[in-house]
């Protein structure tokens, strides 16, 4: 929260009509949490390794471990997590096996988003 009264609260907005995205909602001392607002729209689907039946049933990715909202003054920097990324089988397995030209690791495809936002 600033000195106003102001803040932000950030968070990983995933469901079926949102690949994992970066999200962030406004939050005052007044009133409480505002609307859901979008910083990045995920760009595909969670494929990492913690997704899978093998590690949890039901699998259970671990959305939110690395959120953050920090103020400076006034101004607010969020981190979520998100999907910034998508490739195909095909580009999966072109050059660095698993990298997708650089954007991953072989076995997760999550990214952090860090975003200047005004509340």
């Amino acid at each position: 929260m600033t000195d106003s009264g102001r803040g932000v609260m950030a968070f990983t907005v995933v469901g079926n009509d949102h690949f994992p995205s970066a999200g962030y909602a406004g939050v005052s001392a007044a009133s409480g949490a505002g609307a859901v607002h979008i910083a990045a729209e995920g760009v595909g689907p969670q494929d990492g390794f913690s997704g899978y039946k093998a590690f949890g049933d039901p699998p259970r990715p671990r959305w939110g471990d690395y959120g953050s909202a920090l103020v400076d003054g006034n101004t607010t920097w969020i981190a979520s997590e998100y999907i910034g990324q998508s490739c195909t089988l095909a580009e999966y397995l072109t050059g660095a096996v698993g990298s997708c030209g650089g954007t991953r690791t072989s076995l997760a495809n999550w990214s952090t988003r860090i975003s200047n936002v005004q509340p």
